[in-house]
């Protein structure tokens, strides 16, 4: 376990269970950073190693999860060896989904050092073509997976077969990943002075996103729906995986509708979380598994509801829309957080009942700090509003509620620099006055007095 407390953010706000859940999700961060024999970092899953990992317990299936979280860590060393290692011939990227080109941009850009993405750039673009061999439809131009390599037991898909880990199908999930690692590698090539890359990716991107969104739209449902391999037929069913594309940037305005259910009691929206399958459907909360077991038709995953609050933040940054607001982000936020206690302790575990509230998926001392999403990024990201963009420039953009007068986010390492987030709505909290700052190395960069106004900032 690594002392982390000197070397990430720290937030403060009038929500106290929020500044308790930013610190423990920190200390459970640590518990998973390994240096391995070789002096090298990665980070693991699970606190006990389980049959189905890698090397030194190492998984794909989060590994985007621990970057966008590990970003923010002021050690750089850990980062830099994680993704390194997944772009080794040890490692095995591809037993799961994980958009591993995107990772390692999104750090990038934290970080500053565009020297880790030129120097991995042809193993990261071997890997792409690597998925392209194994899991490429050329007839459909879409990106087909079984549920289980999304790390989704009992998906509905799945259950369309009658199985519970199998069932090919075209998913939003690695098509979106996908997606995002040719828009990445695009843009890493064209840094690194590799226009002809640069193309073909932007081809690949381009070509993808437009297939993704002809024929993974359910125009019937307003939603993305997976579609069996099979027979092509859409499944039956909303999955909360089908907010992922907006993690990415996939779907533009004429998709804003289905942002409707996520919201919506009857759907998505439940007393203690974010159900994983819509509240109605026929496989909602049955045990298919075994009690207590991993099952993704309805319990509250962690992973899931990551994505979701990621993209939502992402739609309420970037698109002009009406379905939702900063106080529903908000709402759904602070009940992510309260998902991470037990007995009145922080816990976090594997899945979570979202109409009772309690940890259903938790088995004992392997679940312990389950390391499978992320949550001060979301903070950090979301609520504090500080959004990194492609040509690294931030956009500062807080989604707190109307009813909070202060917040702060402090020691971001960005950039070789520590940035500060200041609110004060009153001006009486912060000793700054009344407004919203951004400060680098302790300097005012930005301010405003007006409420709700953005702030923007580029870096020299």
């Amino acid at each position: 376990m690594y002392d982390l407390s000197s070397l990430v953010p720290e937030f403060q706000c009038p929500d106290a269970n929020i500044e308790e859940i930013f610190r423990y999700r920190w200390e459970a961060y640590s518990t998973h950073l390994f240096k391995r024999a070789n002096g090298k970092y990665i980070v693991t899953e699970f606190s006990i190693p389980v049959s189905h990992s890698g090397v030194d317990g190492t998984i794909s299936c989060p590994a985007h999860h621990h970057i966008y979280e590990g970003r923010w860590i002021k050690k750089r060393t850990f980062m830099k060896d994680y993704i390194s290692f997944w772009c080794s011939s040890e490692a095995k990227p591809r037993l799961y989904s994980f958009p591993l080109a995107d990772s390692c941009f999104k750090y990038c850009l934290v970080s500053g050092d565009m020297s880790l993405a030129a120097e991995l750039f042809d193993a990261m673009a071997e890997n792409y073509f690597q998925w392209e061999q194994e899991r490429f439809d050329s007839n459909q131009g879409l990106f087909w997976q079984i549920p289980d390599r999304d790390g989704m037991e009992f998906a509905l898909l799945a259950l369309s077969y009658g199985k519970s880990h199998g069932g090919e199908g075209y998913r939003s999930t690695i098509n979106s990943y996908m997606y995002a690692d040719a828009a990445a590698l695009s843009i890493m090539a064209e840094m690194s002075g590799r226009p002809e890359d640069a193309r073909k990716f932007r081809e690949k991107a381009d070509t993808l996103r437009k297939n993704f969104l002809l024929l993974l739209w359910n125009k019937k449902r307003s939603f993305f729906t997976d579609r069996r391999r099979d027979n092509r037929f859409f499944i039956d069913g909303l999955e909360l995986h089908g907010y992922v594309p907006w993690c990415y940037g996939i779907p533009d305005e004429r998709f804003n509708s289905a942002w409707k259910y996520i919201i919506d009691e009857e759907y998505f929206c439940a007393p203690c979380g974010l159900r994983t399958v819509e509240k109605n459907h026929k496989d909602y909360l049955v045990e298919h598994g075994r009690p207590g077991g991993c099952m993704w038709n309805g319990w509250c995953w962690p992973f899931a509801s990551c994505q979701a609050l990621g993209a939502m933040a992402n739609l309420l940054n970037d698109y002009e829309q009406t379905p939702v607001g900063s106080e529903d982000y908000f709402k759904l936020l602070k009940t992510y957080t309260m998902c991470h206690y037990k007995d009145g302790i922080p816990h976090l575990a594997e899945s979570y009942d979202p109409e009772e509230g309690y940890w259903y998926a938790d088995f004992g001392p392997r679940s312990v700090n389950y390391n499978h999403s992320t949550y001060c990024d979301l903070i950090i990201t979301g609520l504090a509003g500080f959004r990194v963009q492609n040509d690294g420039s931030v956009k500062i953009n807080p989604l707190i509620p109307a009813s909070w007068d202060h917040m702060a986010l402090r020691n971001i390492p960005f950039r070789n620099r520590s940035v500060d987030i200041i609110f004060d709505r009153t001006g009486k909290n912060h000793g700054m006055g009344r407004g919203l700052f951004l400060l680098a190395d302790g300097h005012t960069v930005a301010q405003s007095s007006l409420p709700g106004e953005k702030l923007f900032w580029r870096p020299e």
